[in-house]
């Protein structure tokens, strides 16, 4: 597996990222971890087993994906609940959207605001009422920040917690996340890899979460604001992979990773991308056409393939280096040459 570390290497020397942990979920364990580089280009603090990164939009599927099947699994919520039930004054276009297609991005919610600033104040739910439909909702697959910012509300609702105090007693405890939270304490936490340069504080972020929305937000949303390490996340995979340990019965696992969004033209399950659209994806030729994963926008990624048994879960801090760079080239390169890696062992 050598291959594999000079590969994240090389990139790391040729200044393609400024670090990476890699981790390989396969007979029931971590079977190949390797880290790279530093979580900084100021400072020359290395990338190791207990760096936590901004997971971004693998929020949605870490902790407000299971969250809401824990509801539905437990008879709080239901897949074909509509807003109106939450949220009765929101307005009459938005009432009938239901949960399912909030899950699954055919909400005809827009992907996102038109501006986005960390600065700006956001009220909710207000902020979701008075935005237009793109669509009637269930005709369009469009991947949108809002549904799942909507779905945390939903949360917040049914259970009368908040979103980031549900996750951690329900999902992240139980399965032994001791590094996953939302507002990470950067005194307790204290290697955690730095995101793009603020202007704002003329610093790297570092410890607040990326996503504009989600820290105007407070931090803790349903699509943004999860930070983690990778073998955090190898624990996640392994739930799905194998159900060890068991979050859901296993009609949900199921369930979640089916083509819902087929008959809007999109390709998702229930909060996860699905490999099965004719387009590449982040997850290369190699992963059986039954894998599911998901990406985050500061350069996160995980996959799980049910079919060869394994994961691969990959985390790197890319837009520390901007917003002009080469990862969505560069995750494909990476998942084939692992697959490459499992043939040959």
């Amino acid at each position: 597996m050598d291959d594999l570390e000079l590969l994240l290497q090389g990139w790391v020397d040729n200044g393609l990222l400024p670090g990476a942990a890699l981790r390989i979920v396969r007979d029931r364990r971590i079977w190949y971890a390797c880290d790279v580089g530093t979580t900084s280009i100021a400072k020359d603090q290395r990338v190791t087993p207990d760096t936590m990164f901004d997971l971004a939009s693998l929020t949605k599927v870490t902790a407000t994906l299971p969250a809401i099947l824990l509801l539905v699994q437990e008879g709080v919520v239901a897949l074909d609940d509509q807003i109106g039930r939450f949220f009765p004054d929101c307005p009459a276009d938005k009432k009938r959207i239901t949960l399912a297609q909030l899950l699954t991005h055919t909400s005809g919610m827009p992907a996102d605001l038109a501006e986005r600033r960390r600065d700006s104040e956001i009220d909710l739910p207000e902020l979701l009422y008075a935005q237009e439909l793109i669509h009637k909702p269930g005709s369009r697959a469009v991947y949108s920040d809002l549904g799942m910012i909507w779905l945390g509300l939903v949360i917040e609702q049914a259970t009368g917690e908040r979103l980031d105090q549900f996750v951690t007693r329900r999902i992240f405890t139980p399965l032994g996340m001791t590094h996953t939270v939302y507002c990470p304490d950067r005194f307790i936490y204290r290697n955690i890899a730095s995101t793009e340069y603020c202007s704002l504080t003329n610093a790297y972020i570092t410890g607040e979460v990326h996503d504009e929305k989600a820290f105007a937000m407070g931090g803790v949303a349903g699509h943004a604001g999860l930070f983690s390490t990778a073998d955090d996340l190898c624990r996640y995979a392994m739930s799905w992979l194998y159900q060890d340990p068991r979050l859901l019965a296993c009609e949900w696992y199921e369930l979640a990773i089916r083509n819902h969004a087929e008959q809007a033209g999109g390709c998702r399950g229930y909060g996860w991308e699905l490999n099965q659209a004719s387009t590449t994806l982040s997850c290369g030729s190699g992963l059986h056409r039954k894998s599911f994963g998901h990406t985050g926008f500061t350069g996160t990624s995980m996959w799980i393939d049910p079919e060869q048994q394994f994961a691969v879960i990959f985390l790197t801090n890319v837009v520390h280096l901007g917003r002009n760079h080469q990862l969505r080239q560069l995750r494909p390169i990476l998942h084939d040459a692992v697959t490459a890696q499992l043939l040959q062992t």
